[in-house]
């Protein structure tokens, strides 16, 4: 018996996932509007009625009736509606291996001619409480993914191979995600020195284990704020905050607003 085994497939399988952490059918207004919003997450909107905007430093981009649009996690960008817009959205992550997003470094909004069978299916799968209909629904929301991917023209994804110590680093840092988490002792769990932690790490990444690290739990805030009905108080405790206080200060500082005006916000689509 011969078998192929594409290595390259199985690879991207393991050390990719997609993470939905809201969605939501919608209809809005004027109310629908915001400045200068940065998600950890990506947006993808299907409009099925009206019109919007969405705006970056570059580029004003009109929402239509029709076309779906990806809207890259951390790019800086403006929302508004001037009249009326019914639309199907998913906050989502591609997150590789380190945890970071794999469409964070797009630096610009992506916009595709929607299929209108396509898209009546999955407005009618995600209204379905049935398993094999969100097994389904996940499915087709990665297919369009792949093709915002091959239509913005991203990158494939890195060969690298961590060395065994980053990787390690990786996994220690994000079981769990903490505020408390200091370089110096995961470097000593890691056996290592912090100076000899933070050169490899940031060879081989590009960034400081302290950025990695503040990354992680900025995300983590956000999807916690997101994903369920947990008080501000018991985020702030998940994430090894000593109190609400020092993680409303902290997330203020990193998104220039409360937790809870984000968590309000964020649920507007």
């Amino acid at each position: 018996m011969e078998i192929y085994e594409n290595r390259r497939a199985f690879r991207i399988w393991k050390d990719f996932e997609l993470n939905i952490l809201y969605s939501g059918l919608a209809g809005t207004g004027p109310e629908w509007q915001a400045e200068h919003v940065r998600s950890p997450f990506s947006r993808l909107y299907f409009i099925l009625e009206g019109e919007g905007l969405a705006r970056t430093e570059e580029k004003t981009l009109r929402l239509r009736a029709g076309k779906i649009y990806l809207i890259p996690a951390e790019m800086d960008f403006s929302y508004s509606c001037e009249a009326h817009m019914e639309q199907l959205f998913f906050h989502v992550n591609v997150n590789g291996q380190n945890g970071m997003d794999y469409f964070r470094d797009c630096r610009r909004l992506l916009e595709r001619e929607g299929n209108p069978e396509r898209t009546g299916l999955i407005r009618r799968l995600y209204r379905s409480e049935g398993a094999a209909d969100a097994f389904r629904l996940k499915g087709m929301i990665w297919e369009e993914l792949a093709a915002f991917a091959q239509e913005g023209e991203l990158p494939e994804p890195s060969e690298q191979n961590y060395s065994e110590l980053v990787s390690r680093f990786f996994f220690l840092a994000r079981n769990p995600v903490s505020a408390a988490s200091q370089i110096r002792g995961l470097a000593e769990a890691l056996h290592v020195s912090e100076s000899t932690l933070s050169k490899r790490f940031r060879r081989e990444t590009g960034i400081t284990p302290g950025a990695y690290l503040n990354r992680l739990v900025l995300d983590r805030a956000c999807r916690l704020l997101l994903s369920g009905e947990m008080s501000i108080a018991e985020v702030a405790e998940r994430l090894g905050f000593s109190d609400q206080f020092y993680f409303t200060k902290y997330f203020r500082r990193q998104m220039s607003m409360t937790p809870s005006a984000y968590r309000k916000l964020m649920r507007r689509g």
